[in-house]
This record gives structure tokens, sequence and C-alpha cells, in this order.
């Protein structure tokens, strides 16, 4: 793929950012201002000799316009991330990643010790923006491989955003979300928590009933296996008895110090991991060992420490080729017109694919060896793309369907298949599935892969073309690279938890699992450029990432170091904002947040504060004086009325909606960003549905999650071809399971 070439508009603010430098590294610069002829003109003989054209909330008019762009090159595709998304009642409001997590759910969904919305410390709509738009031109790259032309997609900052929490945004009037009942910023399951030991903090992750059995042997209390109490351990456990038991647990964690429980639990086998910050963190012997800690010279920085490339492609690597470039004049060179690779000649007449696929990638056969969270969304990613995605089970199922609507959310648009792996009837099934694959998919411990038989150099040998994406918990080698990992335990090692309590304050585990919908959304963008990289030499290849490596690219700009750095780590308990006019705020009806600067203040006032007195309210911490009075003030007044007098006058601001809200957004639903589904014992549901929206290639979600085996025979039969002699062999041998 091309070098990139960023077309900038002043950007001071941005430049300012300790993340600039890592966020832009690895580019070159051009500066083109749009309102001028020349600049325009700079702009379209860039993107005459580009194969992808990336903005942001700029208009898709004018110098923009898609199609006057496509006239001059047609190959072009044209990555458009507009805030709110392009269409609604707010598609041009003023729009922050504050505001943002605000309007998708985010912030009311953190757990905290008060009722109401809680600040989040990471820009984790922009992080999730960031990663998801990367895939999807991949998707699209791909698809011009097959098509010969581009296309304008779109994926806006609240499709970025619910990416990152697909597994709560569902509705159904069964559901009952206890998990947003049980406000514990801790963590609400018992044994899956943040826990005090007598000097410090340590996650433990009872993340199947294994752990659980083995954690209460090395507490000393084999009874509690039995104890009706933890029936259903470690997920369905009654609410009822959450407090008694979190209490019991901190009660006997409490009596060692953190090093020695780390030690009785790693050696039981259960994962943990001490609560470290970020400087703890990418000092890390495994982070060295991963390629994360990377030192780079900057121009403007000096010396820096970043993270290095988060994705691991094993024959086609990446790597930081420069650091962030200046604000400097380039002048457009030829060597920008020769680096880009010919695209294929454009055809009037599809490739031959399935009849019912839809989407960029339709055509793309996907084995899916995936439990829990982060390898099932990965999958999910290239369903929603277009991908016949066939979900593989044992007997006994993704642990994480003890969820219920959760799983739809990891799971959606796939199919079913359920095997025993211990009948060597199974294993043939698996290969001769391998045999029609492009792509595999596994999140299975460093070793079970070898055990079953599908490891890389197995399968590799039986298909060459096969893409094969792996996720661990730390990389497959390493210091750590046999150990169990869950999205918690990189949360509390990778700094996230630590940054969110802020300094000296208790750390504060998130709701988003942000950590494993990262890698997720990691591991398809490397699996699809994996794809589009087999186009030029006919060759599949292994495609690593880690839950560690997604932690550090969901923390990118504030994993950047060097002199003169910004405090990055400064949260707090029950976290409401930076400052009065940047937090949320309780109205009569509702809260809203207010995202906005010193120069938005003397409007602010005049519309909604004017008893105010202060000039500057931007130094005062968000509940000083002046936060306090503005407070007084929304307490009693109407939401949206004070969200129109704030939009009036130009002062960013949002409503802050929960979960249930989502589904009658009317900004969300203008941009179908849900959809309806029906499950055989549920009935009619609703999740987030195509997040990416592809203007050539559009996609249609045919189903949600699977049943455990629900589609057995129907890929069997057209898949593999097999007849119904042999079906009925594979089950009366109990190798296919119903």
């Amino acid at each position: 793929m091309p070098t990139s070439s960023r077309s900038s508009r002043p950007a001071a603010i941005a430049r300012a950012l300790p993340g600039f430098h890592v966020w832009n590294r690895s580019k070159r610069n051009v500066v083109a201002d749009l309102a001028t002829d020349g600049g325009r003109a700079r702009l379209h003989t860039l993107c005459d000799h580009a194969d992808v054209l990336i903005t942001d909330s700029l208009s898709q008019s004018g110098a923009l316009s898609y199609d006057a762009l496509a006239a001059r090159n047609p190959a072009l595709i044209q990555c458009w991330m507009p805030p709110y998304g392009g269409r609604g009642p707010d598609a041009d409001a003023l729009v922050s990643d504050d505001l943002v997590a605000a309007r998708s759910g985010l912030l009311a969904s953190q757990w905290g010790y008060r009722e109401g919305p809680v600040f989040i410390t990471l820009p984790v709509a922009s992080y999730g923006t960031a990663m998801l738009a990367a895939g999807a031109v991949c998707a699209a790259l791909n698809a011009r491989n097959r098509t010969g032309r581009g296309q304008s997609i779109e994926v806006s900052w609240l499709a970025g955003a619910f990416a990152m929490q697909t597994g709560s945004i569902v509705a159904h009037p069964a559901l009952l979300r206890v998990m947003g009942l049980v406000r514990d910023p801790q963590g609400v399951i018992p044994v899956y928590r943040l826990f005090k030991a007598s000097d410090d903090w340590l996650f433990i992750a009872c993340g199947n009933p294994t752990f659980f059995n083995k954690m209460c042997l090395v507490f000393e209390r084999p009874e509690l296996v039995s104890d009706p109490r933890f029936d259903g351990a470690p997920w369905v456990i009654a609410p009822a008895y959450w407090a008694e038991i979190k209490q019991l647990i901190q009660s006997i964690v409490a009596t060692k110090p953190r090093a020695e429980w780390l030690r009785l639990l790693d050696e039981a086998d259960i994962p943990c991991a001490p609560v470290l910050t970020r400087s703890d963190f990418i000092d890390d012997p495994q982070v060295a060992h991963l390629g994360m800690r990377q030192e780079i010279d900057d121009s403007q920085l000096g010396r820096t420490i970043q993270m290095g490339v988060p994705v691991n492609l094993r024959d086609t690597p990446g790597a930081i080729q420069c650091a962030a470039p200046r604000l400097l004049d380039a002048v457009i060179s030829d060597q920008w017109k020769v680096t880009r690779q010919t695209p294929p000649p454009i055809r009037n007449t599809p490739s031959a694919i399935r009849p019912e696929a839809t989407g960029p990638l339709a055509g793309t056969l996907v084995l899916d060896f995936t439990n829990y969270i982060a390898g099932p969304s990965a999958a999910m990613v290239l369903a929603l793309a277009g991908a016949d995605v066939i979900k593989i089970e044992a007997p006994s199922g993704d642990p994480f369907r003890a969820f219920g609507f959760g799983f739809f959310g990891w799971n959606q648009g796939k199919r079913g298949v359920a095997l025993d792996f211990s009948k060597p009837e199974s294993r043939a099934t698996v290969y001769d599935l391998v045999r029609r694959a492009d792509v595999l998919v596994e999140n299975l411990r460093p070793g079970a892969t070898q055990r079953l038989g599908i490891d890389y150099e197995t399968i590799a040998a039986i298909n060459p073309r096969l893409i094969y994406g792996s996720i661990t918990a730390f990389g497959s080698s390493g210091p750590r690279g046999q150990e169990a990992g869950f999205d918690p335990l990189l949360q509390a090692r990778s700094g996230v938890m630590a940054a969110q309590g802020g300094h000296g304050g208790d750390p504060v585990f998130l709701a988003c699992a942000a950590c494993d919908y990262a890698v997720g959304l990691l591991a398809a963008f490397g699996v699809m450029a994996a794809l589009y990289t087999r186009e030029r030499t006919g060759r599949g290849q292994l495609v690593e990432t880690s839950l560690a490596q997604a932690a550090m690219a969901a923390q990118s700009g504030e994993f950047v170091y060097y002199d003169g750095r910004p405090d990055m780590e400064h949260g707090g308990r029950d976290l409401i904002g930076r400052h009065p006019l940047r937090r949320a705020y309780q109205c009569a009806d509702g809260w809203i947040f207010v995202s906005a600067t010193a120069t938005h203040w003397p409007a602010m006032r005049a519309a909604v504060a004017a008893a105010c007195r202060t000039d500057d309210p931007t130094g005062e911490p968000a509940d000083g004086a002046t936060g306090t009075q503005l407070a007084a003030i929304l307490a009693g007044r109407d939401r949206d009325q004070v969200l129109a007098q704030l939009a009036a006058v130009g002062v960013p601001a949002a409503p802050v909606l929960g979960v249930a809200d989502l589904f009658d957004d009317q900004q969300i639903l203008a941009n179908n960003l849900l959809h309806t589904g029906t499950a055989a014992n549920w009935g009619e549901f609703q999740q987030t549905g195509t997040l990416v929206h592809y203007a050539a290639t559009p996609v249609t979600i045919a189903r949600i999650a699977p049943q455990r085996g629900e589609h057995n025979e129907e890929i069997l039969r057209s898949v593999l071809g097999y007849s119904s002699e042999h079906i009925a062999l594979l089950r009366s041998r109990g190798a296919l399971v119903d």
C-alpha cells in the first residue's frame, strides 16, 4: 500500500496532544487549504494517484465530493468519519469524543460509587472509530481486488463507540440489566473483580468454573465449591449473594500481601494481575519482547518512547517508518505517483460468489474457533463485512453463552457447527473445512491448538492460501507467552484502571471491555490486510495480535513518553469531568454533557448561567465553585431546552444516554446503526447493526448469532458436499453434536 499523505488544516490543538506523535508517525505531510483554488488542485493531484482518502468531520461536498474525485480516479476508496453520522437532526452538530461517549451509552454504563454518568479518561469512541475504520478500508480494498472499483465508506464516531460495546447494546423486554443495576467500580461479578491485598490492588479473573474451583483451594476454603451461594460460578451467581460473596473474598485477600497472592494464584494457574501504571507496563519485559516498546527520535520532542506495531503479519510485517512530520508545506513529488500499485481493471460483471453474499468480503469463508469476547468479536467484524463465518464449538459451547443476549452481540451474522474434537471424524471434518476456507481465527490458549491439531503449521500445510488469525493474551512466546488472560487483567496491567482511578485513588474497572473489543478490531484488520496481500503473493500467512498489544493500541496516545510530557493519569473517584465546562450536569429530566472551552464560556454564561461571575472557569476542578453553581442552576431545567439553548449559541453539548435510550434516539436511528433480529427462544430483539456503510458493496445482516450447532447439516451439505449417509455417520459416532 502506498505511503499516506496527510492533507491538513491548521491543527495547533491536535498537534499539541502527546498522542499526535503516535497517530501521525510513518506519514508525510502536505498542506492543502481547500478554501483556495491551489489547495483544491493539490488535493485533486494527490487523489488522482491515491488508493485511499480518509477524512473526518469535513463535509463530503465540494472538493471532497466522492463522485467528483472518483470521476478522476475510479479506483479511489474514500473513508469518511463524521462524528454523529452523515444523516439525522444533529449530523452537523459540534461534537467531541466526550459527547460521543455521552450519546453512545459509554458514560452512563460506567460503574461508579454514585448514581449518574462517570467520565471516562480514555477517548474510547475515537480509538474504536480509528480501528473500525482501518478494517473497513482493508475490506474495501479487498472488494476492489474483485471489482476493480473503489467506493465511499462511512464510519461514524457513534459507530466506533458502538463497536466497543456490542455485547451491551441489546434490547429485549425480558432483558434484566443486572450489570447496570449494581454499580461497583471494582467489578460487579464477585469472582471477577478487583480486590485489595494487605498492601495493594490486584485483579482476580475466574473466567470459568475450573479457575473458580482452583481459587477456592488456593484460599484454603474448598467448601466454597459446594456452597449454594456460589451456584453457577463464575458468571451466573445469583445477584442476591453478590455483596456477601465480595465481602467474603475481600476479607480473605486482605490477609496477605499482593506479591504473595500473585505467586499462589500463578502457581495454581488462576488468571490474575497486579494493578500497575502505564509507566510500569511499557517497561514490562513481555512488552519489549512483543516489540511494543519503541524509541523514536522526534524532530519536535526529541527522544520519545512509544508503542510499537500492534498487529504482526509474519510474511509482510508492518514497521514504524518515521516520526510524525512537522507542519511543512512539502512538494508533491513524482515518488508519490510511483509508490502506488496499479489496481485491477474494472470488471463489468462480479466474480462468482455465493448468491446470498453481500458486502466487501462476500465469498470469503472464515472458520471461527473462538470463545469469550475478543475472538468472537474479531470474527463478527469479518461477518459484518460480508464474510461467511462458521463458528465451530465443542459440545459444551462457548462459555460466554451464559451471558445470553451479550453473546448475540459478539457473534452476530455467523453460522454455527458443533463438533466433538475428541473424535477422529471431527478432526477430518475440520480439515475438510480448512481446505475450502480463506481464514481461520482462534483465541485458544497457547498449546491448545497443537492438541486439537489446528495450529498454524498444521493448517498451513493443508491449505497454504489460508490466513490464520491468532489472538492471545500476551503473544505466543516470551516471559508471559503461556499465560491466560482476560480483558480486565490487561486493563489492570496496562494502567487503564490506575489512570481512571487517578493518583492515590482506588483503581476503577472499566465497564467497557476496551481491550477485548480493541483486539477483536485489530485482529480483523490484520486478517483483512493479509487477504489483500494474498492477491499479490498467492500465499496465506500467520496474523498475530494479543490483549497486551490491544491494551496499548487502545491507549496509543497515552503510551508516549518524552521530557515535558503532561500528566495523563489524572482520573479520580466518580469522575464527572475535567473542569466546569467539560463535565456532566443533571437536569430535571436527565443528564447532559458539556464539552466547551474558555472561548465558549461568555456565550454559555449568557444563555444558561447569567448568575455565574467567573471569567474563565476552565482552571477550576469540575466540582469546584463554578461547577457546583452550574449544577444547581441546571438541576431544575428541562434537558432538551438546555441543549437547545446551548446549541443556539454554539456551545457543544449532548444528552447522556443509557443503553435503553439508544434505541429511541433519532440521530442513531437516522444512521441505521441498529438491527432487529428474531431469536428462537426470545422472539424479536434489537442490537447493533451494520456499523460501516459501504456505498458500492452494502452489507445485509442475514442472521443473528447461531445456537450451538444450529447449522450443522446446512454447512456439511452446502460447504462440504457431505451426503446424508456421511452426516448420519458423524452423528452416530458422536463427532457431530446437535
